[in-house]
């Protein structure tokens, strides 16, 4: 190795030797076999060119590209169109044949009973259609349909626009009045709240009828938007729980003080009842994260996102059918309390079909993911062993001794 890479290398080889010397806590052969290792990429020259690491990177960035405009598509367009849209059903009419029809011996002609004026009878019959979100394929056709290609990312400049001004907002007031970790999360929700009408516009351009108009021209005008405030302030603290309260169990359960050593010790030891123990309170954390994600975070998502196309304009339509009246109900929306009443009738007018389809739509968006990541990991390795699999294996083998080294010196200090 050559240049700054060399310099660092050798650097950190000898603050690591000198300090694992000076205070005799690692052997004399296993330093030799340390300092050995962190030289031999140097002494090896078998260099790796940075343009050599190029695909490497260029999938890296593809992969990156490819899950984020999945999370976009399927995690937001398709989720919003799932959070609103209403069964519906189509109504076949069909006309009722005579009583006498079946009979066998019926006579060929007979006169009616009734005159020809009169309107003759008709059976009615009422298919359920499918929902339109209820395939990824069948939604893609859908937002194809209506406006072409672009329209899976439907609505991404608004998102880029609100998630910009919401993290510079945040940064700024959590900075100007000098709060710390849980003071941010305390901003976040305010500026939630403030940006309200700006999410509402974003939900607007994903599942409404295309439209010329920018989006900051189809924003709600304020003296409208009060019902949307209560759903945005439950949907950011929902967020802020979501990683909040794990945290707080596993601090509870004093997960950070648990070090690698209490689990290889109790392997060592074979105590079946510690490695179980200490399992199930590392499963408490993501177990804790997937009930505030379906308990808290799903229910405030679909209210926000509900209450957000109601107050749609009349004059633009949503692209998937959405019933108005079920989301209102009996309610006065001019009474007082009224807004209360639609935070509570927007979650249950989402039915139980709805529900369990909008759950299937985050899986599926999971599974495609890590489909995605483990093709990625594979070509990578692909890759990678194309570049020089023995030279990566002695790059990796000396960094792993500088890291060594490095630990050496940093627990010499601390002593």
């Amino acid at each position: 190795m050559s240049g700054v890479h060399g310099h660092v290398l050798g650097h950190l080889v000898r603050r690591g030797v000198d300090a694992a010397h000076a205070h005799f806590q690692v052997s004399p052969d296993t330093m030799a076999k340390l300092q050995h290792d962190a030289e031999l990429y140097e002494k090896t020259g078998a260099e790796i060119h940075d343009w050599e690491m190029l695909p490497v990177l260029a999938t890296a960035v593809l992969t990156i590209l490819v899950l984020a405009s999945i999370k976009y598509t399927i995690g937001e367009v398709m989720a919003s169109l799932t959070m609103i849209e209403s069964p519906t059903a189509t109504a076949i009419i069909e006309d009722k044949p005579p009583a006498y029809a079946d009979e066998p011996d019926a006579p060929l002609e007979k006169e009616p009973l009734m005159p020809a004026e009169a309107e003759a009878d008709v059976e009615v019959t009422l298919i359920n259609n499918k929902p339109v979100t209820s395939s990824i394929r069948a939604t893609m056709k859908h937002l194809k349909k209506v406006g072409g290609f672009r329209a899976k990312w439907r609505g991404l400049g608004a998102s880029v626009v609100y998630h910009a001004l919401h993290s510079l907002s945040t940064n700024f007031l959590a900075r100007l009045l000098g709060m710390g970790f849980f003071g941010r999360s305390l901003m976040y929700i305010l500026t939630s709240v403030m940006l309200a009408r700006f999410h509402m516009a974003w939900t607007h351009s994903m599942i409404s009828a295309p439209s010329a108009k920018p989006f900051w021209r189809r924003m709600v005008p304020r003296k409208q938007c009060k019902a949307v405030f209560l759903p945005a302030f439950v949907f950011a603290t929902a967020q802020q729980a979501t990683w909040i309260l794990p945290m707080a169990v596993a601090v509870a359960l004093g997960l950070p003080e648990i070090q690698g050593e209490h689990v290889v010790r109790a392997a060592q030891h074979k105590d079946c009842a510690m490695l179980g123990l200490l399992s199930l309170r590392f499963l408490a954390v993501p177990a804790t994260a997937l009930f505030v994600a379906l308990a808290i975070l799903l229910p405030a998502t679909v209210t926000l996102t509900r209450i957000e196309a109601l107050l749609l304009s009349e004059e633009d339509a949503t692209i998937v059918p959405f019933d108005r009246q079920a989301l209102i109900g009996d309610i006065d929306l001019t009474a007082r309390g009224a807004n209360k009443k639609l935070f509570v009738n927007a979650w249950r007018s989402f039915d139980r079909a709805a529900r369990w389809r909008l759950i299937k739509t985050y899986v599926k968006m999971a599974m495609i993911q890590l489909f995605v990541v483990f093709t990625a990991v594979h070509v990578i390795a692909a890759e990678m062993y194309i570049i020089g699999g023995e030279r990566l294996g002695v790059f990796f083998k000396s960094a792993a001794a500088q890291i060594q080294l490095e630990a050496i010196d940093l627990q010499n200090k601390d002593l």
